[in-house]
């Protein structure tokens, strides 16, 4: 009986084990991946981390940088974990995209250099001054050209070294002779100077450098001259007679031969030219006697006030020619209205007059077009790579050197060299890329507006145009003026080294009057443009501290024995000296503070 009901026992626990498992296998939908979501609900059912695909871009929502949009890229371009199809701020830059000018590169600043819309981070400048013109021809022509402005250049270095390395006081050669060479230079002899040949000797590596279509000065630029270009004219009706500024020129105080008040640029020049030919004629040197009782010979540009002709011509006709050209006549175009004109006549231009206008400013600059890629010391010709360390580059690998854009002329190796001098201080400059980016910044919204199908300026394009044009303009001026800060130092250290009332050698005089001519030839640059800070009403200077800088510099600097222009002082020599220094001093301040520059820079240009 025992057995028996054990075995019903058994049966019955069977019986339950089996209606158990048949229940289980009814009731439980699958779940292979575990992650609680069945199977024929589970959007990927092998992978655990995944279970749905809302915007159904075959990307599930948990992976997704925007779950409920589209976007199979899946590009996040800030990082922040949501992608850019749905991201208000792709570039998580603090900007809405519709505010975003680069809604995909951060940039707060939104800088927009030609204001056409797209900022700089997505749009950047050129580094290189060339331009295209498809107005007047469908096809791609380059648009710069300032053939007129090289060949200036070029007069301007050929004069500069003929008078340093050329002339000589041997009396071979008449007062009249030397004036007709000089004159030369300057009034292009009634056409002779078409056919005249390049000097050229200056250029570093000259025995190895072939000149791109610049055997003579024709060969550049037709009838090039300065006195056309030079500021106040050339007489009645007769060049630039509206570009000297109310039609007033200033600080230089010594009359000509005659007596009369020098009342322009050209007539100063003149009367300078006149002084260097009789200085190179009459057989003579100036005698120098130095501390120790030698006596010397001056060089040929040198008076005996310490004036060095050759350096004052070169400073000042780059000042009164290139600086006032560029910034009081050709900056000052009124370029909206000439965006569709060429002014070729029979033999139309690829260019608009208003692109010529402004590439003739920068042709005054005389910086090579991609002077960008040079480093202050190539720029110099002081060192550098390869092919770049002369202050010129091939940059078309024609095996020639082409002085219309591949040669970095006088303004630009100066605002270099300050670049360079200021490096290693602790307010370094960077002069030569400022002026540059401004020009090129400058130069392509005019390019913007030359190539529409309707050339046209607008109000916006044409507000940022002055804008970079005041920031070339004011920068180079401020690489005249550290340049005459460098001069100032160079006078105040040759004072220095008076003794006893004489130089301490020759080349104590000698250096004094080269760097006081530099620095009068530079100083007497600053009133030639509207935009300096001597002529802007809010600034902390005006043109009466100009004034007070040329009188203080005076017309001849403080000699050893204490005279002046000739005139002896009234007491002893070192008190005259102490005061010149004072005076010069005085004038390096005003310089500071015009411009901006620091402490460390000023004593140290």
């Amino acid at each position: 009986m025992t057995s028996n009901l054990n075995f019903v026992k058994a049966l019955l626990a069977i019986a339950l084990v089996a209606l158990v498992g048949c229940g289980s296998g009814n009731n439980i939908p699958p779940d292979a991946d575990g992650d609680g979501v069945e199977d024929a609900l589970d959007w990927a059912p092998n992978d655990p981390t995944e279970t749905a695909d809302t915007d159904e871009d075959g990307i599930g929502d948990n992976g997704d940088t925007c779950p409920a949009v589209v976007n199979t890229e899946q590009t996040d371009t800030d990082g922040d974990g949501a992608g850019d199809a749905c991201d208000d701020d792709q570039d998580g830059d603090e900007l809405l995209n519709a505010d975003d000018n680069c809604p995909l590169n951060a940039n707060a600043d939104q800088a927009d250099s030609d204001v056409n819309g797209e900022g700089d981070a997505c749009d950047p400048m050129p580094t290189t001054y060339a331009f295209i013109n498809t107005y007047f021809s469908s096809e791609e022509n380059s648009s710069v050209n300032y053939d007129d402005q090289t060949a200036e250049q070029v007069l301007i270095s050929d004069m500069a070294y003929y008078m340093s390395s050329m002339l000589s006081d041997d009396g071979t050669k008449t007062e009249d002779a030397v004036k007709a060479d000089l004159n030369f230079f300057v009034y292009g002899g009634d056409g002779e100077i078409n056919k005249a040949t390049l000097i050229g000797s200056y250029i570093a590596d000259a025995a190895n450098v072939s000149l791109k279509d610049a055997d003579t000065y024709g060969d550049i630029a037709v009838d090039s001259s300065l006195y056309k270009k030079i500021a106040g004219g050339c007489g009645s009706g007769c060049g630039e007679v509206l570009a000297l500024i109310d039609g007033e020129f200033f600080g230089w105080d010594l009359p000509d031969p005659e007596g009369n008040q020098i009342a322009t640029p050209l007539l100063l020049v003149d009367d300078w030219i006149a002084t260097q030919a009789s200085l190179a004629s009459d057989g003579g040197a100036v005698q120098v006697t130095d501390a120790e009782g030698v006596i010397s010979s001056a060089n040929v540009n040198t008076d005996a006030y310490g004036r060095n002709y050759g350096q004052l011509i070169t400073n000042f006709l780059l000042g009164a020619v290139n600086f006032s050209q560029a910034t009081n006549d050709y900056f000052i175009t009124d370029f909206g209205s000439q965006l569709s004109t060429d002014d070729g006549g029979d033999s139309p231009n690829n260019f608009s007059s208003s692109e010529h206008a402004f590439d003739q400013a920068f042709g005054y600059y005389g910086a090579a077009r991609d002077n960008l890629d040079y480093t202050d010391l190539e720029v110099q010709a002081e060192n550098g790579r390869e092919g770049w360390q002369y202050g010129y580059h091939d940059t078309d690998a024609d095996g020639m050197i082409d002085l219309r854009g591949e040669y970095n002329f006088t303004y630009a190796k100066n605002c270099a060299e300050l670049d360079a001098g200021s490096s290693a201080g602790p307010t370094p400059t960077d002069f030569s890329s400022e002026i540059m980016n401004s020009v090129i910044a400058a130069r392509q919204i005019i390019s913007n507006a030359a190539n529409k199908a309707t050339p046209d300026l607008s109000e916006s394009e044409n507000t940022k145009l002055q804008d970079h044009i005041k920031m070339a303009s004011v920068v180079w001026e401020k690489c005249i003026a550290a340049s005459a800060i460098h001069h100032v130092n160079g006078v105040i250290a040759g004072v220095g080294e008076y003794a006893g009332g004489a130089p301490s050698s020759l080349d104590n005089f000698e250096m004094v009057a080269k760097h006081w001519s530099d620095l009068k030839g530079l100083a007497l640059s600053l009133q030639f443009s509207p935009v300096s800070p001597f002529r802007d009403s809010e600034s902390s200077v005006n043109l009466d501290d100009l004034k007070t800088i040329l009188q203080n510099i005076g017309d001849a600097p403080v000699l050893a024995d204490g005279s002046q222009n000739g005139i002896a002082t009234t007491g002893t020599a070192a008190d005259a000296a102490y005061a010149y220094v004072g005076k010069l001093v005085f004038a390096r301040e005003i310089l500071q503070e015009a411009y901006g520059f620091s402490d460390a820079n000023t004593l140290a240009w």
